[in-house]
């Protein structure tokens, strides 16, 4: 592979070392980290919980231990199991370049058997910078967000080949194998199954296994990326390959926006403008005339295919962590939107498909500029293009919007998202991620009996990239905090919980042993998990 880009990967990984990355990018990584244990303690307690359990019980005893179950078994089914339970309620964190924590938080989690906490830290930095630069290169493409299941491909084999040392020879070849078999997501199952689980649980194997199938000899393409018939001709409308440089340099993993709702990032802005209408104003759901929800293309290509899937009562999680209407009706009753919003007590309730029938999506032209523009999600990108590339974008993206017929009767609104991204386009200057942001923004318009219309405006939603606050409770370590300790109570108590994130701040700092114990501490222990009952369920209150 001399000359592959894989091999100048794996030249920087298998040499990179914790103290070449800066500390700012550190401190995002213990975010991450915080960020997918919480997800997987709230999937693990979820309505799907015990069945994904029953469903890939372990096979045996082995070095790993399941958080939080405690259970012993073999590496690659730990990660597996949990990455299937951080998956179920859509409660993760993002970055430039997609949802890597699933991958590159839990299997060097799964592998931390005799390795130090500054060990786990440096691979897990090591598969995101990795994955996040080969998916970025396909961000104008037909793939993205967490259908982007490639990434944990490369995230998994990646953080296995820097943990267990291999060579970079090895390590090229072992991404190159992982590659070999990139799985498409199908609509239906992401948004209509709880197959979605399995999104980043199933990739997740393939990554691991190929560690062992370099090892045992097997051989890989030698350039599975860039051949004729490859990944990026692929996976990629218009690859954009000024993101595979820029190692040590750039750092995808500063660029994280952390989630404190269960849903879709897209949904975010809407749902803190609507907890600030709800907390601020005094009404009752019962008030409530219509809801009119102003957004982007991303929201509005959300609804639009989450809606197919839609079965009131009995939809399933994967399609409610996609849904404008039924998180924004939620968020009124409830007066908060977390994890008890996603069990299917609260989904049956009558009172929330009465009021999601009176939410509305809409679309706003503004709203969705500022997102294409800006650097997260795939702005960085669609700015490289070619003008006239760009403006075929903008055509493509007006159909989204308003349907293939439609754009001519929003001519207006067409050319000028048009313009504004061809006026973006063409873009040279060398890329820099320091002060990447995430505006996906929205505007909640609630009209009331009484003839009030209430409105707020969020920008970019509380801990995503580029939000602005001088509220230090507000920054992303607090909020990652807070998330950390409500999703691990109900499991450990509020002392063990707590005490387990200030182990986990301290990370780096941790010995083998140090380690060991921060595993002892977040787990209970097998014998409880078989029979633990917990009926109390939290996410992030707003």
């Amino acid at each position: 592979m001399s000359g592959t880009v894989l091999q100048e990967f794996a030249e920087w990984a298998t040499s990179l070392r914790l103290e070449d990355v800066p500390v700012r990018v550190r401190q995002h990584a213990v975010n991450q980290v915080l960020s997918i244990v919480s997800a997987v303690y709230c999937g693990r307690e979820s309505d799907l919980g015990d069945s994904l359990e029953h469903a890939f019980p372990a096979p045996g005893p082995g070095p790993a231990r399941i958080v939080p179950t405690g259970v012993a078994t073999t590496p690659v089914h730990a990660a597996m199991l949990m990455a299937a339970w951080s998956m179920v309620l859509d409660f993760d964190d993002v970055m430039l370049g997609g949802h890597t924590g699933h991958s590159s938080v839990l299997t060097p989690l799964a592998l931390s058997a005799g390795h130090s906490g500054a060990d786990l830290l440096l691979a897990q930095i090591v598969a995101n910078e990795i994955a996040a630069r080969i998916n970025m290169v396909c961000a104008v493409g037909s793939t993205r967000g967490q259908m982007a299941t490639h990434v944990h491909l490369l995230a998994a084999c990646a953080a296995r080949a820097k943990l267990e040392g291999m060579n970079a020879d090895a390590f090229a070849n072992a991404l190159g194998f992982s590659l070999s078999y990139p799985a498409r997501a199908l609509y239906p199952a992401f948004l209509g199954s709880d197959a979605k689980t399995l999104s980043a649980a199933w990739p997740i194997r393939i990554g691991f296994e190929s560690v062992d199938a370099i090892r045992a000899g097997l051989a890989t393409c030698k350039n599975v990326l860039d051949d004729s018939r490859g990944f990026f001709a692929t996976a990629a409308r218009v690859p954009v390959r000024e993101f595979l440089g820029g190692l040590g340099e750039r750092w995808h993993t500063e660029t994280s926006s952390y989630k404190i709702y269960p849903v879709c990032g897209y949904l975010c802005s809407a749902l803190d403008a609507t907890l600030d209408l709800v907390h601020t104003h005094n009404f009752s759901a019962a008030d409530v005339v219509s809801v009119d929800v102003w957004s982007s293309l991303f929201v509005i290509g959300v609804d639009a295919h989450s809606a197919p899937y839609l079965d009131g009562a009995e939809s399933r999680i994967s399609t409610l962590t996609f849904s404008t209407p039924f998180t924004v009706a939620s968020a009124i009753l409830a007066r908060q939107f977390g994890t008890e919003q996603l069990k299917r007590q609260w989904i049956r309730r009558p009172e929330v498909w009465t009021l999601a029938s009176r939410v509305r999506s809409r679309h706003d032209l503004k709203l969705t500029r500022d997102a294409l523009i800006a650097d997260i999600p795939i702005g960085a990108a669609m700015r490289r293009l070619p003008r006239w590339q760009a403006a075929l974008f903008g055509w493509s993206l007006a159909g989204t919007a308003f349907g293939g017929r439609g754009r001519w009767r929003h001519l207006s609104e067409t050319a000028r998202l048009i313009v504004a991204l061809t006026a973006s386009a063409g873009e040279t200057a060398p890329l820099d991620f320091r002060s990447s942001a995430k505006p996906i923004g929205a505007r909640v318009e609630i009209r009331l009996s009484d003839g009030r219309l209430l409105s707020r405006s969020v920008s970019i939603p509380r801990g995503f990239a580029g939000a602005e606050t001088r509220d230090p409770t507000e920054q992303p370590r607090e909020l990652m905090k807070r998330k950390f300790v409500e999703a691990a109570t109900p499991v450990l108590g509020v002392e063990r919980a707590a005490e387990g994130c200030r182990m986990i701040e301290k990370l780096e700092e941790l010995s083998s042993e140090g380690l060991a114990q921060l595993l002892d501490l977040i787990c209970v222990v097998p014998s409880q998990s078989k029979s633990l009952q917990l009926h109390s369920r939290v996410g992030v209150a707003s």
